[in-house]
């Protein structure tokens, strides 16, 4: 059965992260969004305006692609993703994340960095403890699948619980039917 799905996440946010959650400055964040003119998060992120969100929900995959495709937005669709329930939407401003495969020769420094920039637990944590309403959660882990698991139900949960939204993640999850259990929540998922 083909299930129709409606992905449009306004990318209004870029808070790139890699598997040792390297983050960005607030300058560097505003730079590469310089041409966002409206209200921006306290960190620098564009805030998108709920009512656009809501306006955009209105709004199928084929007439957003058309849209970005005519303003020269040509690579921003990637298709053949699992979901964890399919049915549910997923519309948010996008905080995005790059997990890069973990080496030893890096991993005690940048999780050293990390935890005194604040951040606690594991790196593939990391990224949740930025979240807030209304954010959807995009993570590039190269499609890996095999030891590239960045979601089961626990971080699931933990990212609804912030969000009220889902995921888009490149790389694989664990525990599908616990995540299809989470009510009102998606996750993309290679």
């Amino acid at each position: 059965m083909k299930t129709k799905l409606v992905l449009f996440i306004i990318l209004g946010a870029i808070s790139i992260q890699s598997a040792f959650c390297q983050t960005i400055s607030k300058d560097e964040l505003i730079f590469l969004t310089s041409e966002w003119k409206g209200e921006r998060f306290p960190d620098g992120r564009p805030k998108i305006s709920d009512d656009l969100i809501n306006r955009a929900k209105k709004i199928g995959i084929e007439e957003a692609w058309q849209v970005l495709n005519n303003e020269g937005y040509t690579n921003q669709y990637e298709g053949n993703w699992k979901t964890s329930n399919g049915d549910v939407q997923v519309f948010g401003r996008a905080v995005t994340a790059r997990f890069i495969p973990t080496r030893p020769d890096l991993d005690k420094n940048i999780t050293e960095r990390g935890h005194k920039s604040g951040f606690n637990g594991a790196s593939n944590s990391w990224p949740i403890s930025v979240l807030q309403k209304g954010d959807v959660y995009v993570a590039d882990c190269f499609g890996k699948i095999n030891e590239g698991t960045l979601i089961g139900d626990n971080l699931g949960n933990a990212i609804f619980n912030r969000t009220g939204t889902g995921v888009v993640f490149d790389g694989a999850a664990r525990d599908m039917y616990g995540l299809a259990a989470i009510k009102g929540f998606n996750a993309y998922v290679r």
